[in-house]
């Protein structure tokens, strides 16, 4: 079997839906990066086998394709779009890295992208002329006639059932807040990020972190999607654009471009729980990872990137796997940074790739998991190499 390795990631700055992207498609988010990573490792474009990515909220259609077609990339790169919903991302790596270990690829571009700000209208179809169009937001998650909560309700169903309290959430959105403004302070994800051009100039930073942010500031807020509840504005994630894409390479691409650093490919898992929960599954995809792995439930990888959704959601998760949540998202996470639904899992891998590559330490676990809408959750594994 071929083994798979990342030998550079990048993303775009996080930035507010109907901010600075406002005007920016999903496809154009994308095609930066994918003419970034090909011409940063010397590779010619005509080389790459085929591009993996991952879009929740878009137009439809393949975005893969569009994105190669506006890219550096020549028309001859085939591409395809998945949609797992916030896990499409990390599953587009997953599905790359597959593509390269059953000897199908040698080079694959994967990763995520999410315009909010320029995805389209959704209108149910009408049952006669006579009936108004009626927009909607979304999919369902499950099929009529079950329930269908939409993500805060589920974060306070999550709330209740394991007693996670106020006081935590906004501890723990607090943490994620400092942390990414400290990183981006010190210049932290400056490696990672590619400024992006706009009409009123280069984004060359996330916008999201707030260094004024105190408890009391998070304390105030008002519930946000149940009355009397705890889930709030402040421990939730924001509403993002955002892209982000790895550049995977065979072992035989690998020696002969001799990276200084790459991380090497080691499993994925997929898991599922009730939708009512879904921000739970990622407990699942984690214990299917570890067994894969073949490692026991107390023992976690010293790098974890989780998806921080809601402050509940990840606080039970990590409750239930025994991970401390002081050890997870470093550099702070999608309550800080944002949540650009398909692009989350390619970010928090190219997080990953950039956090082991300044520890510089070979055989080092990076793992990255999160959960996503309907009750699923993904969860992926690689080990640092170092040249």
């Amino acid at each position: 079997m071929n083994n798979a390795y990342i030998i550079d990631a990048l993303r775009t700055p996080i930035v507010r839906a109907g901010k600075e992207y406002s005007r920016i498609s999903a496809d154009k988010l994308l095609a930066p990066l994918l003419t970034a990573l090909v011409e940063r490792a010397g590779i010619h474009a005509v080389d790459v086998d085929h591009v993996f990515l991952g879009n929740a909220a878009g137009p439809g259609g393949n975005i893969a394709r569009v994105a190669v077609l506006a890219s550096v990339l020549p028309e001859t790169v085939s591409a395809t779009s998945m949609d797992a919903q916030c896990a499409s991302g990390l599953e587009a790596i997953a599905a790359g890295a597959r593509m390269i270990r059953c000897g199908e690829a040698d080079i694959v571009l994967a990763g995520g992208v999410e315009s909010v700000s320029t995805a389209p209208w959704r209108v149910e179809k009408q049952e006669s002329v006579t009936v108004p169009p009626k927009l909607y937001s979304r999919a369902r998650f499950t099929p009529v006639p079950n329930a269908d909560p939409e993500m805060g309700v589920a974060a306070e169903n999550i709330a209740t059932r394991y007693n996670i309290s106020r006081e935590r959430q906004d501890s723990f959105a607090l943490q994620s807040h400092q942390r990414a403004v400290q990183a981006q302070a010190e210049g932290v994800f400056d490696d990672e990020l590619l400024p992006i051009g706009t009409s009123t100039g280069l984004v060359s930073e996330d916008t999201c972190p707030r260094p004024s942010l105190t408890d009391k500031k998070l304390s105030a807020l008002k519930p946000a999607f149940v009355e009397s509840g705890s889930v709030t504005a402040g421990n939730s994630c924001p509403i993002n654009d955002g892209a982000s894409v790895v550049l995977l390479v065979s072992e035989k691409v690998r020696q002969s471009l001799s990276p200084s650093f790459a991380l090497k490919y080691l499993t994925a898992a997929s898991g599922a729980y009730d939708p009512e929960l879904l921000g739970m599954a990622a407990v699942p995809a984690y214990q299917k990872l570890q067994n894969q792995l073949g490692e026991e439930p107390s023992h976690h990888a010293p790098l974890i990137e989780f998806n921080e959704a809601f402050a509940v959601q990840a606080l039970a998760c990590l409750d239930i796997l025994g991970i401390d949540p002081a050890t997870v998202n470093r550099n702070g996470g999608a309550l800080a940074l944002g949540h650009p639904y398909g692009a989350s899992g390619a970010i928090l891998t190219t997080r990953l790739f950039r956090q082991a590559q300044k520890q510089g330490l070979s055989g080092q676990r990076a793992l990255a998991l999160m959960a996503a809408a309907g009750g699923t959750g993904s969860a992926i594994a690689f080990e640092s190499v170092v040249s």
